[in-house]
């Protein structure tokens, strides 16, 4: 079978396709031929950074997957062979196949496609989850959904709109991006790499601020720059840190507004199926009744997985973008 590796840290060029023999099944597991890889920014986060805790080479990516349950460990129960199912993993998704724990395997409803399924995991997890279980969005609250045009916010723009929200104000880096997040149903499309593209927020808000903002870019000045957007009584869910700098919060601006800042972790919140299921069943259904739609722009093979890569981090794409196991280049 095929599957991705790297032995060092660095570039797309360190993701290598390799073949390999087929995973021996541990007890408990179940063998998933992969349909669909989901491509996410924590992929990019983990080959290019040697900080980053617990990567052992050769390391394999992909922390979620569709595919179809081909074989089961002895005496494992619960869903049959030939399931479609998806699954969140820790790491190893970028294969063929993949040996997960029988928990981990859940039914992929009847409605949804594995493009569909595969999206919802981690981009559709955290889009609900930063606005609903974290945000605590209420019907009529102002809210900014930094880099609007990506797998996550072109699902938040939806979600928020679902919701009820009384101005939704999207920030992409590009006029194309923008345009994109306001056909979704966002209000207003500001470029966040423009200088004042805070003045632009308060004119939209009628220099009342956001009560949400959801916080992707991370670190260095745009950060603190959230602060002075945020109304009275304003969160910040911070979901990730694609500039690769480190922020501060400044205290003063922090209580002055009776602000919060709340950070954000799919990864995390795959040891609570009690709160994610739950959420994850409302995105289903919201897909299945046709009022979320998902933005799956960019399909490539598993042999162009550093292409993807590349095209991801100098933030060329928009939607999600997914990897397709017998696709050939």
């Amino acid at each position: 079978m095929k599957i991705v590796r790297l032995y060092e840290f660095g570039g797309p060029e360190v993701l290598k396709v390799e073949e390999v023999d087929l995973p021996v099944l541990k007890a408990g597991e179940v063998l998933i031929q992969t349909e669909a890889i989901g491509v996410n920014y924590t992929d990019i986060t983990r080959r290019r950074h040697p900080e980053r805790v617990g990567t052992v080479f050769p390391y394999t990516p992909g922390v979620e997957v569709v595919g179809t349950i081909v074989a089961k460990a002895e005496a494992v129960g619960g869903v049959p062979v030939g399931t479609r199912v998806l699954a969140l993993v820790p790491r190893g998704g970028y294969a063929e196949y993949l040996a997960v724990p029988a928990p981990r395997a859940l039914p992929v409803p009847e409605g949804l496609d594995a493009i569909q399924a595969v999206s919802l995991p981690v981009q559709g997890l955290t889009a609900y989850e930063t606005i609903v279980r974290f945000g605590r969005l209420q019907a009529g609250e102002r809210i900014l959904i930094q880099a609007a045009a990506g797998g996550v916010g072109t699902l938040a723009v939806q979600l928020a709109r679902l919701l009820g929200a009384g101005l939704i104000i999207a920030t992409a880096s590009t006029q194309s991006k923008l345009d994109l997040a306001l056909s979704l149903g966002a209000d207003v499309g500001i470029n966040y790499t423009q200088p004042g593209w805070t003045t632009e927020v308060l004119k939209a808000t009628d220099g009342k601020g956001v009560d949400l903002i959801l916080e992707v870019i991370g670190g260095g000045a745009a950060f603190s720059e959230n602060f002075t957007c945020l109304a009275p009584f304003g969160r910040i869910i911070m979901f990730g840190a694609n500039s690769g700098q480190r922020g501060s919060i400044d205290a003063e601006k922090l209580t002055a507004g009776c602000h919060s800042v709340t950070g954000y972790y799919s990864g995390l919140m795959s040891t609570r199926p009690d709160l994610f299921l739950p959420d994850l069943n409302q995105l289903i259904a919201y897909i299945r009744q046709g009022q979320l739609k998902v933005q799956v722009n960019h399909r490539f093979a598993l042999e162009q997985v550093a292409q993807a890569h590349h095209l991801m981090e100098t933030r060329q794409t928009t939607g999600k973008i997914v990897l397709l196991p017998a696709t050939e280049q």
